[in-house]
């Protein structure tokens, strides 16, 4: 067991306001026959209580194993320990690596299915955070760009000023507080360039002793919001075909950055405007929807290491010895790099993880293992409490793909 992550991470994206809460429900029923029938002496028949139990308990024990790549691992423990998670009724488990496409592993607890989509909740940033990269690869931005010129509105006085492209996908550009409030991303009146407007004109936390860019870390939708319209902003290109002839806006730059490269077919944003108009004002921080099949496309992506040349840059913690003015919980230990966490118990382990996660509020949580060698998602939909669930279940379940891994064997 590594120890090197065992903090719990708390209410990710759950105190964001003005957020519907998307969950899919079952119901089940059952009903009795009347009809006479003859008196025959039976041994009593389990009930269906007993009767799930009994199936669950041999679904758990039952053997599973996988040869990829030459080597043969054992799921067995697991699979037991996602099948014995009662507060994570349903999900699609998957565990890979950047060398074979096939997964290592994979279940699918309760019929969810790998092609479901399903909102990301702040499982999203982590989708803000490789846009920017790849824009930043592209030779489009970088990540010490200003704000102004390409958000014209921006100021040229105050510490406001030295907002960062890097400060804003990292929670440490000023702009988070508690409460958080504004939600400009949320509504039809607003595009994108104009809710980042909003959020320079009224978020900035100026009354907060010592706040500067870079100087505090305090997590929030709205330093990601402003990301999300800079690099909109940042891009002229022209989308072909379009009439009159038009810059591309978010959804085209994600597009053409992250999911038609990865062959992302089923990944869309919430935006109270139809994708394809302008303005456009998607929900960046969490406004996603995917599906498994398509997110473990981004993570395998990630644990390649082409996809986002600079992975240092990209997973590196950026808030190691700041304060804390607002964020998830006040015993975390992780620290934040460019839209996902550093998972770590302490800031001197932070500065050498090798894993990355962004967690969501529905329990959806992906992560990245550097260091062994895999990724994993947890793809779930839990309408009260997912952020807790999905992240303790993942806890439980590093342990055990570690173990896995270490304990493979040659295949026959």
């Amino acid at each position: 067991m590594s120890g090197r992550r065992k903090s719990i991470w708390l209410a990710a994206g759950a105190a964001l306001v003005g957020v519907a809460v998307f969950a899919a429900q079952s119901g089940f029923g059952s009903s009795d026959g009347g009809e006479t029938r003859p008196m025959v002496q039976l041994p009593p028949a389990p009930s269906a209580a007993k009767a799930t139990a009994s199936a669950a308990s041999a679904l758990a024990t039952a053997s599973l194993t996988s040869t990829v790549g030459g080597y043969t691992y054992d799921w067995t423990a697991l699979k037991a320990a996602i099948v014995a998670d009662t507060e994570v009724a349903s999900g699609y488990f998957i565990v890979g690596n950047a060398s074979d496409p096939t997964y290592l592993f994979e279940f699918d607890k309760g019929s969810f299915g790998i092609d479901r989509v399903t909102p990301l909740a702040s499982a999203s940033k982590w989708f803000a955070g490789a846009l920017g990269m790849r824009m930043v690869q592209a030779g489009i931005a970088t990540l010490d760009d200003p704000m102004r010129p390409p958000l014209a509105f921006w100021t040229t006085s105050g510490t406001k000023k030295d907002v960062k492209l890097k400060h804003t996908l990292s929670m440490t550009s000023g702009f988070n507080a508690s409460p958080l409030v504004g939600g400009c991303q949320l509504l039809p009146t607003f595009g994108l360039y104009n809710c980042a407007k909003s959020i320079h004109d009224l978020r900035y936390d100026i009354l907060r002793p010592g706040n500067a860019p870079g100087a505090q870390y305090s997590y929030g939708p709205h330093g990601i919001q402003v990301a999300g319209a800079y690099l909109e902003a940042k891009d002229t290109s022209i989308e072909p075909g379009t009439s009159p002839a038009r810059e591309r806006n978010f959804h085209e730059l994600f597009a053409q950055h992250v999911t038609i490269p990865l062959g992302m077919s089923s990944t869309t944003w919430y935006d109270p405007h139809p994708p394809a108009t302008v303005p456009t004002n998607p929900w960046v921080a969490g406004g996603a929807f995917s599906t498994p099949r398509d997110y473990a496309k981004l993570l395998r992506a990630f644990l390649g290491g082409s996809f986002i040349t600079n992975m240092t840059a990209f997973t590196q913690p950026r808030t190691i010895g700041l304060p804390r003015v607002f964020v998830p919980a006040s015993t975390v230990n992780w620290e934040y790099a460019l839209g996902s966490f550093v998972e770590c118990d302490t800031p001197s382990a932070c500065a050498t993880s090798k894993i990355n996660s962004s967690p969501g509020a529905y329990g959806w949580t992906g992560w990245i293992d550097r260091e062994t060698g895999y990724y994993a998602l947890i793809a779930t939909e839990i309408s009260s409490g997912g952020d807790r669930k999905g992240v303790e279940l993942e806890q439980v379940m590093q342990d055990l793909i570690e173990d896995a891994i270490a304990n493979r064997t040659p295949a026959p």
